[in-house]
């Protein structure tokens, strides 16, 4: 693909959520892989975001720049939903759509090495519900 690396960043509204998500950087990491406690927490916490996502919301907006290796060429996607589990359901059913057709083996893949009418199938399947649907 000629992507020479990746940068990820992450952010969400209220910005409290934000500080939270960055303070999970000074957990020890045995901690964190620690399954009983990650267990304990996830039922504390789940009430608490829920509560939070009635109050203002559970939009989920993506935004993607693809640069190639030279820089002459940028893509920028940007796919926002009003609700971030639905938007993590739809894509997950659609890639199961696309196992029982035969247009992605079982396994783990990158976009890129997914066929183009795979990719297409799935961008069109994940646009539903959308707010603002730009790729």
């Amino acid at each position: 693909m000629g992507v020479p690396n990746v940068s990820s960043r992450f952010g969400t509204d209220p910005l409290p959520w934000n500080y939270l998500f960055g303070a999970m950087k000074a957990i020890p990491r045995s901690l964190l892989y620690n399954r009983d406690a990650m267990q304990t927490f996830a039922l504390f916490s789940e009430p608490i975001i829920r509560f939070v996502d009635r109050l203002v919301g559970a939009t989920n907006a993506m935004r993607v720049d693809a640069k190639s290796a030279d820089g002459k060429h940028v893509v920028t996607s940007r796919i926002v939903h009003p609700d971030l589990e639905v938007c993590v359901g739809l894509a997950t059913a659609a890639f199961a759509v696309e196992l029982l057709k035969g247009t992605v083996e079982p396994g783990i893949w990158y976009p890129s090495e997914l066929s183009q009418q795979a990719r297409s199938n799935l961008l069109q399947a994940v646009k539903e519900e959308t707010i603002s649907y730009m790729v």
